[in-house]
């Protein structure tokens, strides 16, 4: 190619867009050996990595081929990943996400997509909903607006506007 880069082998999977975004040190590009993705891990010693999710059996089966691993440590407050060493079979966990080392023109040991870890949502069932009523409006505006010195000795409402028992907020 007269530009320099490698074309890539394959089609990029969808799944490192939402895995590596713009933000991340982390950085996708093509192999300059084999043509395949690979991640980047530019912050430090640059360190390639092969696109596929390494978990379960694969990881029995990256360890047993002696493939150099790295812990997927994602972080929801920036949403992208952190990549940290793992040195051999020692500080790896069955529980663990990893990536295995890239190989130029070996087998990937994974090509399972990353999904982000789902955020913990509290249990029971959202307050109200897009069906309220003139009144259950009416009665969240007035407890909305009430100054926290009064709110604190406020009856709780067993239906809505009526209550005959402190609440217990704070």
């Amino acid at each position: 190619m007269s530009d320099g880069k490698r074309r890539a082998r394959e089609r990029k999977p969808a799944w490192l867009r939402a895995f590596i975004p713009k933000s991340s040190p982390l950085v996708v590009t093509v192999c300059e050996g084999c043509g395949l993705y690979v991640i980047q891990d530019r912050e430090s010693v640059w360190e390639s990595w092969d696109c596929g999710l390494v978990e379960g059996d694969d990881l029995t089966v990256a360890i047993i081929l002696g493939r150099p691993l790295t812990r997927v440590v994602w972080l929801p407050s920036v949403g992208y990943p952190l990549l940290r060493s793992v040195s051999g079979s020692a500080g790896i966990r069955p529980d663990g996400q990893y990536l295995a080392g890239h190989m130029c023109r070996l087998a990937r040991v994974s090509v399972k997509p990353f999904k982000p870890p789902k955020r913990d949502r509290p249990p029971g069932k959202p307050w109200g909903g897009r069906n309220l009523t003139k009144r259950e409006l009416d009665e969240f505006k007035r407890i909305w607006d009430m100054p926290y010195s009064r709110l604190k000795y406020e009856k709780a409402p067993t239906v809505v506007g009526q209550g005959d028992e402190k609440q217990a907020l704070f």
